[in-house]
């Protein structure tokens, strides 16, 4: 048996080692240093088109022009014990905890509930900061799906996922899959940072894990030379976000966008449920069951993971269509918080000019925003002044 160094013996089937790989592979060896300093340059690129030239001269203007709300949600009155409620678990504190802090402070419930969903409004990204954000990731998407045409379905492989690993790990990856998976890596990386510069969303956590996930699968790929099977993933992993953005933007404008969730729901169990796995899992653990080496099962262990929160966002996905059949409400992904789609709900009210009654407005827009039963926001403030001069009299 052939000696291996840790590196070798952890990325690489038994008996084969850097210089054996590099010497059968030749020019087309992946090097990990010059393919990560490429996609972090990409990350910069795209991350300076998109919050100097694409948001401020494009998708700002068409969102002001369209009507979406830029003024931000107004912070409620300071009041020290609502904010250690509000620390607890935003908007959406315990009833125990709740009850006690209403009736310390001499509020109505109702009224505790109205600050903190004002609370946490005042806090979000505005309407036109999301609408932009989306606009973002439509482009990219759109673009970067066009592209994969022409780059992929050429492929051989794309038509018989398993000859993505025929001659693994001794794989000859073509310069334009290269750059393809380079620049989807780039992207990742800029997603990353700006998850962190955005509004912290009730799937913030879920979100990082995918994006980690996703860029510890490019190391791994790329240490065993497998960037024809991370090509496939990011083929397929990328074209339901667009319908998904598209629509949003929509909702954010005050359209009704149900046949693009229609069509992001399809394409999502489509490419995420079927293909993803059928492509990807199955000849990961098919074509090389020959083979054991522990860079494997961790790449097959983080792609299973990639899968359950396919499955996961799926629920979500399925409650969300579940509500809008059964309350007629706005449909959207179902990985948005209450929170967020409140916000959205309330600048369609005021982009419409709409009266409600029982939560519809009245030209035809319905919402499903914080405040039920008709009540808006500007009802909030006078109800909580009846409850303070019931106790002053």
């Amino acid at each position: 048996m052939r000696n291996q160094t840790f590196g070798e013996w952890f990325f690489l089937p038994n008996n084969i080692t850097w210089n054996e790989l590099r010497e059968t592979v030749g020019e087309s060896y992946p090097e990990f240093g010059v393919y990560w300093q490429w996609s972090i340059f990409f990350g910069a690129v795209l991350y300076i088109f998109r919050d100097y030239i694409l948001i401020p001269f494009i998708l700002k203007p068409l969102g002001l022009r369209a009507g979406v709300r830029s003024r931000p949600y107004p912070a409620p009155p300071p009041n020290k014990t609502l904010e250690d409620l509000y620390a607890v678990n935003r908007a959406r504190p315990p009833r125990q905890l709740l009850t006690a802090a209403a009736s310390r402070i001499n509020w109505s419930e109702r009224a505790v509930e109205r600050w903190l969903r004002q609370k946490a409004l005042s806090g979000q990204m505005t309407t036109l900061e999301k609408f932009c954000d989306m606009g973002w990731q439509a482009t990219f998407y759109g673009c970067f799906f066009i592209a994969g045409l022409f780059i992929m379905l050429p492929q051989e492989f794309v038509w018989e996922p398993s000859k993505a690993l025929t001659n693994f790990p001794f794989e000859q990856t073509q310069a334009v899959i290269w750059w393809y998976c380079v620049i989807d890596t780039g992207f990742y990386i800029t997603q990353s940072y700006v998850l962190f510069t955005l509004d912290r969303r009730h799937d913030f956590y879920i979100m990082l894990s995918h994006h980690i996930i996703t860029l510890s699968l490019a190391c791994l790929n790329l240490t065993m030379n497998n960037l024809k099977q991370q090509a496939l993933a990011v083929f397929l992993h990328e074209v339901a976000d667009i319908p998904l953005s598209v629509g949003k933007m929509l909702r954010y404008v005050g359209r009704n966008a149900d046949i693009l969730g229609y069509v992001f729901a399809l394409i999502w169990i489509a490419t995420r449920l079927v293909a993803f796995p059928l492509m990807i899992l199955v000849p990961s653990f098919t074509e090389t069951s020959g083979k054991s080496w522990p860079a494997k099962f961790l790449t097959q262990g983080s792609t299973s993971i990639l899968l359950i929160l396919h499955i996961l966002w799926t629920f979500e996905i399925v409650n969300a269509y579940s509500r809008k059949l059964n309350n007629n409400m706005d449909l959207s992904d179902g990985r948005s918080s209450p929170e967020e789609l409140s916000g959205d709900s309330e600048n369609e009210k005021m982009n419409h000019g709409g009266k409600i009654s029982n939560g519809i407005i009245k030209n035809g827009t319905s919402g499903s925003g914080y405040f039920s039963n008709g009540i808006t926001q500007r009802t909030v403030w006078k109800d909580i002044s009846v409850d303070k001069a019931r106790l002053r009299n």
